[in-house]
């Protein structure tokens, strides 16, 4: 199962966001709920750095897979966050279409 855990500071903002695991639901490259996930992780991070000139900060395990943290710098652009809040809206949504696969939570 993935989980997506994110964070969000006392002021509302998202701050980080840390993917865990491997969905499962399907043979290694035809897992469609893991191309889901890395669809939406990798467009967050390419949308920040295109429409925001937000550089983010990405520590993932390359030779397993199953680890991505994404963090961003505390600027916390009407932009970027527009983008953190779309990316949740997309893995909640995700999460309510593929529960047995998807995890989501806000902490």
């Amino acid at each position: 199962m993935i989980k997506a855990i994110f964070t969000r500071q006392n002021d509302g903002s998202l701050s980080s966001v840390t993917l865990t695991g491997h969905a499962g639901s399907g043979k290694y490259g035809f897992d469609i709920v893991c191309a889901s996930v890395s669809t939406l992780a990798i467009n967050f991070v390419n949308s920040l750095e295109v429409l925001t000139d937000t550089q983010a900060d990405i520590d993932m395990n390359d030779v397993e897979g199953g680890y991505m943290k994404i963090s961003i710098p505390r600027d916390n652009q009407e932009k970027v966050q527009l983008l953190f809040e779309s990316f949740l809206l997309g893995m909640t949504n995700l999460s309510n279409d593929s529960s047995k696969f998807v995890t989501t939570k806000v902490i």
